[in-house]
């Protein structure tokens, strides 16, 4: 037994005030089990100075310590992290010579297909199911393990994975975790065993299938499985973009940026967005007898404002020539906000907007009247009068907003001819075959800048409000997104690499001791999977200028 000295132990103060000293190399598991708070055994992860950590890590260290439980946010989020890891070692276990990819979100769950391009049969999917739920009842411990660039290296080179970017931007030590005889990498801290899980499916889809998820409490009760055709098929589309641009992972980007190739990429991917938008409006303009209303919604950061904008011009080289209605202008005063549940301005919901003078001045509008439209005042939360506008006989109203696309806004407008547009930003790029580029964090990342370039908002100001964002979008936009008649993708394969340069010191700036300095390191060290590239090749008419700024639009 080691006796206890100055040098050889730390201090450590829980949530609820207590204190304790331990030996160095404690883990945060036996910190756990000595505190013992309420519903302990419901604890899966602890904050160490606001730092998100397995209970198997040791901790050194002087630390306030906080209790992370399964069904918080961030257990949530262990708990999908830490299925890909059972899937991914099931598959070892019974398919040696595959690999399993995990590419995209999809619903409430994740796509998966072989890296050797062979089909899913129902009978490996099964397979598997009852492989990853033998890996579930064996609880086996799942361990955070340091690896030194060297080790990284020789890993990644046994599994066949490009792990390049590995040995560019690792740390001199980083964390990968082992199941068994899995070891991976997720960027975040996974459960202590496997034996935490409560339920999963794994779904048929296409030549792959879907790991189906719950994500919220109780993780007892799967989700309703709800297929996404719409959205899988412009997933699909954006791979077929991937192939013709040469990239699908961050060792691609890379790749290309070293070789001095960046400005041909930015060219082809905006080129693929222009065309994508040529073709909407000729459709548009074909029927524009038919579409009197085109309704643009999308969540928060996915260019909607930018989308629209660049819809206009190619309607007019069509010889269209719609008027152009934010449903921003029709917010309410910021006094008259609904409140959530907890008493906070639910900026987010369908009832922030005066619908009743939207349809009265909609209607006025399709009747051929001319209509002052308000123009809403951000900076002091009030709606002031706009310009008076009248629609030419025979042209569409574009109508843009968050909640355009929403059943109960789309049932009252008083017209049958509606075309329906989603836009969202659907990133396929991946860091490794089993960690994907969240669609959200690149949609923070362009609200970070954003916020920060325009609205003179802070990294954690926007980081505190994130959340409610995302709680919004679950409940009032994505529901709606297969409601659509098509979906835009505004994702840009080189974004990444332009928005380090802006976010990367915003997100840096937040210290060690703020409560958001796990998640501000979190995608900072996302960021610096891609290396940085000067925003001057960005053209003035891309969405991304919406975020960094230098657009030729008027916003």
């Amino acid at each position: 037994m080691r006796i206890q000295t100055k040098e050889n132990t730390f201090q450590v103060q829980t949530e609820d005030g207590r204190t304790g000293v331990f030996l160095k190399n404690t883990t945060g598991g036996e910190i756990l089990e000595y505190f013992r708070p309420p519903h302990w055994e419901k604890v899966v992860l602890v904050k160490v100075n606001h730092r998100l950590q397995s209970l198997h890590e040791p901790i050194e260290e002087p630390c306030s310590i906080q209790w992370i439980y399964l069904e918080s946010p961030e257990g949530i989020k262990a708990y999908q992290f830490t299925l890909c890891m059972v899937l991914v070692r099931a598959v070892e276990e019974l398919f040696p010579q595959e690999r399993i990819v995990i590419d995209h979100s999809l619903g409430k769950g994740f796509f998966c297909e072989l890296k050797t391009g062979r089909s899913i049969s129902r009978r490996m999917i099964q397979k598997i199911k009852s492989q990853m739920w033998k890996i579930v009842q064996q609880d086996d411990p799942i361990f955070p393990v340091r690896f030194s660039r060297k080790e990284i290296e020789l890993h990644w080179n046994r599994t066949g994975e490009k792990g390049g970017w590995f040995i560019e931007n690792a740390e001199t030590l980083t964390t990968l975790f082992r199941c068994g005889g899995t070891t991976d990498y997720f960027a975040y801290p996974l459960l202590p065993s496997t034996g935490r899980i409560k339920s999963f499916d794994l779904v048929p889809w296409h030549h792959g299938m879907i790991l189906w998820m719950p994500d919220n409490a109780p993780l007892e009760r799967l989700p309703k499985f709800i297929p996404h055709p719409k959205l899988f098929q412009i997933f699909s589309e954006f791979g077929r973009w991937e192939k013709i641009l040469g990239v699908s992972t961050a060792v691609d980007l890379n790749r290309v940026v070293r070789e001095g190739e960046i400005s041909d990429l930015i060219k082809i991917a905006e080129g693929l967005h222009e065309k994508k938008i040529a073709f909407l409006a000729d459709t548009i303009a074909r029927e524009k007898k038919r579409y009197r209303v085109v309704l643009i919604a999308g969540p928060s950061s996915s260019g909607k404002t930018t989308f629209t904008k660049r819809l206009n011009i190619q309607l007019r080289v069509n010889g269209v020539f719609p008027l152009v209605i934010s449903l921003d202008d029709y917010f309410f005063d910021r006094a008259k906000t609904p409140l959530d549940n907890e008493g906070k301005p639910d900026y987010e919901s369908i009832r922030a907007v005066d619908l009743d003078q939207f349809y009265a001045d909609l209607s006025a509008l399709l009747e051929g009247k001319a209509v002052q439209i308000p123009k809403y005042d951000f900076h002091q939360g009030i709606r002031t009068p706009g310009p008076v506008v009248r629609v030419e006989p025979g042209h569409p109203i574009l109508v843009e907003g968050l909640h355009a696309l929403n059943e109960e806004f789309v049932e009252r407008v008083p017209c049958k001819g509606k075309y329906k547009i989603y836009v969202s930003a659907l990133t396929q790029l991946n860091i490794t075959d089993h960690l994907r580029v969240s669609t959200s964090d690149i949609r923070f990342l362009r609200r970070l800048v954003r916020d920060s370039q325009f609205r003179n908002h802070s990294a954690w100001d926007t980081l505190s409000i994130w959340p409610l964002v995302r709680r919004g979008e679950e409940k009032y936009i994505f529901p709606f997104q297969e409601k659509s008649d098509v979906i835009f993708n505004s994702a840009l394969t080189y974004e990444p690499c332009i928005l380090r340069v802006f976010a990367e010191p915003l997100l840096e700036a937040i210290p060690k001791t703020h409560p958001y300095y796990f998640e501000a390191d979190r995608i900072s060290q996302l960021l610096k999977t891609f290396l940085p590239v000067s925003p001057d090749e960005v053209p003035p008419t891309s969405i991304l200028r919406e975020f960094i700024g230098g657009s030729s639009f008027k916003y």
